[in-house]
């Protein structure tokens, strides 16, 4: 909310929203790798996804996404700015690396899926970069602060 008092310059928290659905997209998403690699065929790096080495690290890549969507989820319902905003930091790394790799790759990957992967993992790192950017501190303290 905008208040109306003067100095007040707080406006709407993107964080939360920003935060929130890419949280659950990125659970979403990392469970269907985790469960079932060969998807990843179909939407990303084509036939290589079979090869059991690929489906190692694709469920890899799924638990990554899994934890780092149940994390920010986590901060987000306890309402903890200054969590939520490393939570977006990660997310946000994550999907870069994701893109950078991708972009690598591309020669070598199906065109139109190495396309669509860079698309999403760009916006990805964009509304991640956008979360870390607006999640307000809380004002609490950590445990590790040595409070």
């Amino acid at each position: 909310m905008v208040s109306g008092r003067r100095g007040d310059s707080r406006g709407m928290d993107l964080s939360k929203p920003l935060a929130t659905g890419l949280a659950v997209s990125r659970t979403l998403f990392g469970a269907s790798y985790l469960l079932r690699p060969q998807q990843a065929r179909s939407n990303w790096i084509g036939r290589a996804a079979r090869k059991p080495g690929a489906q190692v690290m694709i469920r890899s890549q799924g638990v990554r996404d899994v934890a780092l969507g149940a994390g920010a989820l986590a901060a987000v319902a306890r309402g903890d700015g200054t969590e939520l905003r490393r939570w977006m930091i990660g997310h946000t790394v994550a999907d870069l690396a994701d893109l950078v790799v991708t972009w690598a790759a591309r020669d070598d990957l199906p065109t139109r899926r190495a396309r669509l992967a860079m698309g999403v993992a760009a916006v990805s790192t964009i509304v991640g970069g956008v979360a870390a950017a607006t999640a307000r501190p809380s004002g609490r303290t950590s445990a590790h602060a040595g409070a």
